[in-house]
């Protein structure tokens, strides 16, 4: 494979800008180098080796360049007005020094396409937008096409002219730009994996692109497919050769559309023969579900008829707890009422017990006064025998004085015969003897008998001698 290098410079744009050319023959690519890269890049990211087979066979030949994305994309911490110069004036490079580069190393070759990966997809999109009548076709991979995703807030009028979304809400006030773009292929493709953040910004311009009347072709590739070169590599294997032919876009939509259709049919005949193999199984099991319906339709019977024996059971059942409830509570009424009468009772036996315990005491107090009245009529019966023995003693002194009266009576009138007073005045003229004074024994107390009861302890009764000394 041939390399060319060169180098380009343009008044007001600082720097030179090297260019590398892959190939003798085929048509110009332009190739925008991927993030703040050089025209190294695409060699580097083994896309040169991916597309060695086009540009050895010259259909294409490779003019990769510098970028200017240092000093104006990623230049965050220099003034806009410079960053959007630098641009500006990268973009005024490629449009005329570059691509005048283009049209002498490969004369009559058509004009170039444009194509990039990652940040030289947004570079190359912003090329064709400028001046898509300078150009062939375009072969976006995984670009962002909002500038501000890029600048965010930073974002101004200014870079709005370098958004690729913002320029396309513009075209339908500009017919001869959308006819320009309606002539070319133009091809945007992205993954779905890791790092392809800016599928969202292609979906936005893919809306716009329709709705300005554009045609392009959008893809949007697996949930494996990530933002790395391996990936743009096949993206541009399969891509590049069919912006290489009138309609190869439109084709290579159609084939995928027919393959895709075929696809389906291949898939809708197996789906076919799995339905038939399928029928045949489910008539299988149709017999066996018939069969099966017999068996259950018999097994219903038999059930039914347990499920209305099991019924009039559980109504018997239902019935019988009823009447268990009912006895249930029957007995806890009764049980409540049992449980208040023997609190009556207790109330009644606690009084009872009360009034036992009192009469008991009564009891005991009437005892001790029945023992105290049986020791005082001991005594009163000793004191009448006593007082009996007394009266007959007196009676036998008295007859006994009485004897001896009549003897001196009857001695005196025997020995004087003088009168003398009669023995009757003298007796009755005597003075009379002194009476014996008689003192009744003392009677002993009656000895009281003890209580049984434990009320009113401390209450005392007179003895039964004090009640003999007061007779």
């Amino acid at each position: 494979m041939e390399t060319k290098d060169f180098t380009l410079h343009r008044d007001g744009v600082d720097g030179d800008f090297d260019v590398t050319l892959y190939g003798t023959a085929g048509r110009p690519v332009i190739a925008f180098p991927e993030g703040d890269s050089s025209c190294a890049s695409w060699e580097e990211g083994g896309m040169v080796d991916a597309l060695a087979g086009l540009i050895d066979a010259g259909r294409v030949r490779l003019f990769c360049v510098d970028s200017a994305d240092g000093a104006s994309w990623y230049a965050g911490y220099a003034p806009t007005d410079y960053r959007i110069a630098s641009l500006g004036g990268y973009f005024d490079l490629v449009e005329n020094e570059l691509c005048q580069l283009v049209r002498d190393e490969a004369p009559g070759a058509g004009a170039p396409i444009v194509a990039g990966a990652g940040l030289g997809a947004l570079n190359a999109t912003i090329a064709m937008l400028r001046k898509p009548s300078i150009y062939g076709g375009l072969l976006a991979l995984s670009g962002t096409y909002d500038a501000a995703w890029v600048v965010g807030d930073a974002m101004s009028d200014a870079w709005r002219a370098f958004s690729p979304v913002d320029l396309v809400r513009g075209l339908g006030d500009n017919p001869l730009l959308v006819e320009a773009l309606s002539g070319l292929q133009l091809a945007f493709v992205c993954g779905t994996g890791a790092g392809e953040e800016g599928g969202e910004t292609q979906r936005t311009l893919q809306g716009e692109l329709e709705a300005a009347g554009v045609f392009a072709t959008f893809e949007y590739w697996g949930a494996d497919v990530d933002h790395s070169w391996g990936w743009w590599q096949e993206e541009a294997r399969q891509l590049l050769p069919c912006l290489l032919e009138e309609d190869g876009l439109q084709r290579r939509h159609a084939a995928s559309v027919v393959g895709d259709a075929r696809a389906a049919a291949k898939s809708a005949s197996a789906d076919l023969a799995g339905a038939g193999e399928r029928l045949e199984q489910a008539k299988a099991r149709l017999a066996q579900a018939h069969d099966a319906l017999a068996a259950a339709e018999e097994r219903t019977k038999f059930e039914q008829q347990s499920v209305a024996e099991h019924a009039k059971e559980a109504e018997r059942l239902a019935a019988v707890a009823h009447d268990a409830w009912a006895e249930k509570d029957r007995i806890a009424a009764l049980l409540e009422d049992a449980i208040r009468k023997g609190n009556e009772a207790q109330v009644e036996a606690d009084r009872a017990a009360a009034e036992l315990s009192s009469a008991q005491w009564i009891a005991g107090e009437a005892e001790a006064a029945v023992a105290s009245a049986k020791s005082d009529q001991a005594a009163a019966e000793d004191e009448v025998a006593r007082a009996e023995e007394g009266v007959e003693a007196a009676r036998a002194r008295e007859a006994e004085a009485k004897a001896q009266l009549q003897a001196v009576l009857d001695e005196a009138s025997t020995a004087k015969p003088e009168v003398a007073p009669s023995a009757k005045e003298s007796a009755e003229n005597k003075p009379a003897a002194p009476a014996k004074k008689t003192t009744a024994p003392a009677k002993k107390p009656a000895t009281r008998k003890a209580t049984t009861g434990t009320k009113r302890s401390s209450r005392t009764h007179k003895s039964s001698g004090n009640q003999g000394a007061a007779r």
